[in-house]
């Protein structure tokens, strides 16, 4: 059996890494798309109520701001989650040798 099967059937090395940085990536990209929509939304607003359409506007790319950095900060909680368990299994592996 390959080797890369082993390690996958045994849960040697995670793919949860990988797997978030994709997720990060689809975030990314919902967070984005909820700028632009949230703009265009505020512009069209402002044919209607000027103040509140403005404020859409404005208020869409800031709090697309917060929105990335507590996304960026949460997807970066879970990467130091699964690199704590890689490191204690090199450590397991240095004792044990």
């Amino acid at each position: 059996m390959p080797e890369y099967i082993k390690r996958f059937i045994n849960f040697d090395r995670l793919i949860a890494t990988t797997l978030i940085k994709i997720l990060y990536w689809i975030g990314l990209i919902g967070i984005g798309l909820f700028v632009i929509f949230g703009m265009l939304g505020g512009l069209v607003g402002m044919t209607q109520d000027f103040v509140t359409g403005f404020a859409t506007f404005v208020g869409a790319p800031l709090i697309g701001v917060i929105f990335l950095l507590f996304w960026r900060f949460a997807m970066e909680v879970y990467i130091v989650i699964f690199s704590i368990h890689d490191r204690l299994g090199e450590i397991r592996d240095k004792i044990g040798s």
